[in-house]
């Protein structure tokens, strides 16, 4: 990443690590921008019928996680409106977006508004991107498991 987070405490690291390994579990779609070997940040990406939720990673303490409705042309790397947002820790970013209702409950956010400045990514990292899909029968799982829980 661009800025390592120095004072993160390992405990908290490891919890960072789980939860981004919930995010993949879940059967988002990871983008490593900027070399796959160091990136400089990260996208993990989730597409519903009409809506995109995604999570950018530039710094454990720099993490904001969006939902876009998904039109035509949409790039996950120039959003330009996002319909909810949440920016901060990598902590809270992450257990944001794993939580969020799905588009088509009546509680989800349904209003488009102008995208914040960290959902872009510096168009210099763009040059090397590494993608990895979802495992097969991951890519579902996200709806499954939120649908449950709505259900409950």
């Amino acid at each position: 990443m661009s800025q390592p987070c120095e004072q993160s405490q390992p405990t908290e690291l490891s919890e960072i690590d789980d939860l981004l390994r919930a995010v993949v579990a879940d059967g988002f779609t990871v983008y490593l921008c900027g070399g796959h070997d160091r990136p400089e940040a990260i996208v993990a990406t989730y597409a519903w019928e009409h809506h995109v939720d995604f999570v950018v990673i530039k710094d454990a303490h720099e993490v904001t996680a969006a939902r876009s409705r998904q039109v035509r042309d949409w790039d996950v790397f120039t959003a330009d409106t996002v319909v909810w947002s949440y920016q901060g820790h990598a902590r809270w970013a992450l257990r944001a977006i794993l939580d969020l209702l799905p588009p088509e409950h009546p509680d989800a956010p349904k209003d488009d508004y102008p995208a914040p400045p960290g959902v872009r990514i510096d168009p210099s990292f763009l040059g090397s991107v590494s993608v990895r899909t979802p495992r097969p029968g991951l890519v579902a799982r996200r709806a499954m498991r939120l649908r449950a829980v709505v259900e409950d």
